[in-house]
């Protein structure tokens, strides 16, 4: 099975570059990285360049200019220029621990979404991470999950646990157990039956939840492998709107709770005004 990571980045070269470290120490490897740059600034992009030239696995970046925040475009311009079987998708301020990807390869199965979680890092324990050189090792990494906060991702594997019995019930909400769009995986054809992600979506909030709903539509179940697949967030300054805007006046709220939702979304991979071949 041929495994790539996907990924997005925007302005962010840094944090690309330990997620390319952690990825490179694996114990499973990817076979390729696709970096989906959403429009960085000239010095950012020259420095995410370099950190892929210097990567010892295949990789590429594909480039768009910068148009507001429009993650389900740059994610869906990442798949299609995937060339695996399976995807693993991971934001680039995420650290996969060394046998995270191992994990995901043993879990994977057609018609399964495989949810991840991460523990949280503290500015200063990110600081050092960034300081290790050339690169952390899989020790500095043991280190950063033994000081990461974990209780947010303990919190998470229960609630999971939860929502996915109730859906073999039929009693949970469309979207649930939720997907947090940080770290997740499946293959690739199911990512094309529900046409990827819905380039609608603009601006910050729900396209995670759309696509997690449209895959339980169309048949792919929900798996959890938060407690094993391990992964860390890197810190840097939140660029989410407040609480009370992300939960009442988020621009996506309208159409997200609109009546009736496809498993296969129009503005995705495939649209009327573009046809791609698999």
């Amino acid at each position: 099975m041929k495994i790539s990571v996907v990924t997005t980045v925007y302005n962010r070269p840094e944090h690309l570059r330990l997620f390319l470290a952690a990825l490179q120490i694996q114990t499973r490897r990817p076979d390729e990285i696709v970096v989906s740059d959403d429009g960085s600034d000239p010095d950012a992009a020259a420095a995410v360049e370099r950190h892929l030239a210097g990567c010892s696995i295949p990789s590429k970046r594909i480039w768009e200019p910068h148009d507001g925040y429009r993650l389900s475009a740059a994610r869906n311009r990442a798949i299609r220029a995937a060339t695996g079987d399976y995807l693993v998708f991971a934001d680039c301020d995420i650290a996969l621990l060394p046998d995270a990807l191992a994990i995901h390869e043993r879990r994977a199965a057609p018609r399964r979404l495989l949810a991840g979680h991460r523990g949280i890092l503290s500015e200063e324990a990110t600081r050092e991470l960034m300081q290790s050189a050339p690169a952390p090792t899989a020790a500095d990494w043991d280190r950063a999950w033994e000081r990461a906060d974990l209780v947010e991702a303990q919190a998470a594997q229960i609630l999971h646990e939860r929502q996915a019995r109730l859906r073999r019930w039929h009693l949970a909400r469309p979207h649930k157990p939720k997907l947090l769009g940080c770290h997740f995986s499946l293959f690739r054809d199911d990512v094309w039956r529900v046409n990827g992600f819905d380039e609608r979506y603009v601006g910050w909030g729900y396209e995670d939840d759309d696509f997690a709903r449209r895959l339980y539509a169309a048949g792919v179940r929900p798996c959890s492998v938060i407690a094993e697949a391990r992964a860390l967030h890197l810190w840097h300054p939140s660029l989410a709107p407040q609480q009370q805007a992300r939960h009442r006046d988020r621009p996506n709220r309208r159409y997200f709770r609109r009546w009736f939702v496809p498993a296969r979304c129009a503005a995705g991979l495939e649209s009327p005004s573009r046809r791609l071949d698999r």
